[in-house]
């Protein structure tokens, strides 16, 4: 009797020791939660502006820009750019063909009215003719350099920097502006920014003075490599 009570004990103490040392069993994780599937609703403030960005892609897609040629040179083209978005339009400068040599403008800041341009020329022009300096003096009327006093459009930059020198000692300070040239047409894209089209009334008020010019309409989307309006 004694060998077996031996024999259970050792029994016992191994099942004792092989539950402490054997690994323990690895509970599958927590499963992930799923994502809740797209049931199709939608807010109202999702839907207003869905609707309010698909309205205004419609409203650009039936829109017509015009492509906008016959300018003898990009100074006209620019001053055209210039009145037409001050009429509301977006419109950029296009140049085709191969560069130019650039021709070099000098002029003097626009002044806050015409007839305070008028005093400024006025002034300008005296003290000129005093130094015995040739150099062509006007007033610019219209465009985005309206109310500023020319001082001359030179072939060469040097020369156009020479004369700089020379104005800026009578005490004024001129700006040197280069026009770029090409040998090519230039044309110019606009676009109405928020009717249609451009109508006939707004046509004739931008090309008025400028019998030449002639454009070609298509839909905007339709456009391809066109420049980026502004």
């Amino acid at each position: 009797m004694r060998y077996i009570a031996v024999f259970l004990l050792l029994v016992n103490l191994a099942y004792l020791g092989w539950n402490l040392t054997r690994p323990q069993e690895i509970l599958d994780p927590e499963p992930a939660t799923r994502p809740l599937l797209n049931t199709g609703i939608v807010t109202l403030s999702e839907f207003e502006r869905d609707s309010e960005s698909q309205a205004q892609l419609n409203a650009v897609a039936a829109q017509q820009c015009s492509l906008v040629s016959g300018f003898p040179t990009q100074d006209e083209a620019e001053q055209f750019l210039s009145e037409a978005r001050d009429a509301g339009h977006l419109g950029a400068l296009q140049l085709l063909g191969d560069a130019l040599p650039s021709h070099f403008r000098l002029f003097l800041e626009p002044a806050s009215s015409r007839a305070i341009a008028t005093i400024v020329l006025d002034a300008i022009s005296e003290r000129l003719q005093a130094e015995n300096l040739d150099i062509d003096s006007y007033l610019i009327t219209r465009g985005s350099l309206e109310n500023a006093v020319a001082l001359g459009v030179y072939e060469d930059e040097q020369t156009a920097r020479n004369t700089l020198e020379r104005v800026r000692a009578l005490g004024y300070s001129p700006v040197l502006d280069e026009i770029r040239r090409t040998d090519g047409e230039i044309q110019v894209w606009l676009r109405p920014a928020t009717e249609e089209r451009i109508n006939e009334s707004e046509w004739l008020d931008l090309t008025g003075e400028r019998p030449n010019l002639t454009r070609s309409e298509n839909l905007c989307e339709t456009l391809v490599q066109a420049p980026q309006f502004q």
